[in-house]
C-alpha cells in the first residue's frame, strides 16, 4: 500500500491534465428569424410615390371541346395479340378448321370483349358450322357493340338475314335484308 500513495499524486495530476486537455464545446448562438422592417410612414407634406399594384392574376379562356376523336374500326382498335388471333382464325377458316377458328376467335373475345368485329367474325364461323340461331345472336351482340360502324352493321344484319333464311325464317329474312341496305 505505501508504493500506492506516493502514485497517487502523480495520478491525480494525470485527471486533472485530462480535464484541461478536453476542449469545452462551442458555444451555439440562437437567433431569432428577422421579420422585414415595414416602411417608414411618409413625412408630413411629402408625396409617396405609388407604388406599381400587381397585375390580376390572369384566368385562362374556358377551354374549348375537343374535336370528336377520328372514328377507329374495331380491327384498328384491337391489340397486337387481338389481331394475331384473329389472323389465325381467319386462316383456320381458309383451310376448313371451323372448330379450331372459333376456339380461336372465342380467345380473342376474352382479351378484347368489346370488339364488335371479333363477334362478327364468330357468328361468320356459326353459320358456316350450320348453327343460324347462334349465328343470329352473335351478329346482334356486334351490332350493339359497333358503336355507329353502318359497315359493320349491315354486314351483321346481312348475316341475320342468312340465318334468318337458314332457320326457315323467311319473312325475318327479309326484315334484315332491309335492315341490311339489301
Amino acid at each position: 500500500m505505501s508504493k500506492l500513495r506516493h502514485l497517487l499524486p502523480i495520478f491525480m495530476l494525470g485527471l486533472s491534465a485530462c480535464a484541461t486537455l478536453t476542449p469545452a464545446p462551442p458555444e451555439i448562438a440562437i437567433t431569432p428569424p428577422v421579420k422585414p422592417a415595414k416602411p417608414a410612414p411618409p413625412a408630413a407634406g411629402s408625396e409617396v410615390p405609388e407604388q406599381p399594384q400587381a397585375p390580376p392574376p390572369q384566368i385562362p379562356p374556358p377551354v374549348k371541346s375537343l374535336p370528336p376523336a377520328k372514328k377507329m374500326t374495331p380491327a384498328q382498335a384491337a391489340s397486337p395479340a387481338v389481331m394475331a388471333l384473329l389472323e389465325e382464325a381467319e386462316a383456320s377458316s381458309a383451310r376448313g378448321s371451323l372448330e379450331e377458328a372459333a376456339a380461336t376467335l372465342e380467345r380473342a373475345i376474352r382479351l378484347q370483349p368489346r370488339n364488335a368485329e371479333l363477334w362478327h367474325k364468330l357468328a361468320e364461323i356459326r353459320l358456316k358450322q350450320h348453327q343460324p340461331g347462334l349465328a343470329e345472336d352473335l351478329a346482334k351482340k356486334s351490332n350493339v357493340l359497333s358503336q355507329g360502324d353502318k359497315a359493320l352493321v349491315s354486314q351483321n344484319w346481312a348475316l341475320i338475314a342468312e340465318a334468318r333464311r337458314k332457320k326457315g325464317d323467311m319473312e325475318g329474312a327479309a326484315e334484315a335484308d332491309a335492315k341490311a341496305g339489301r
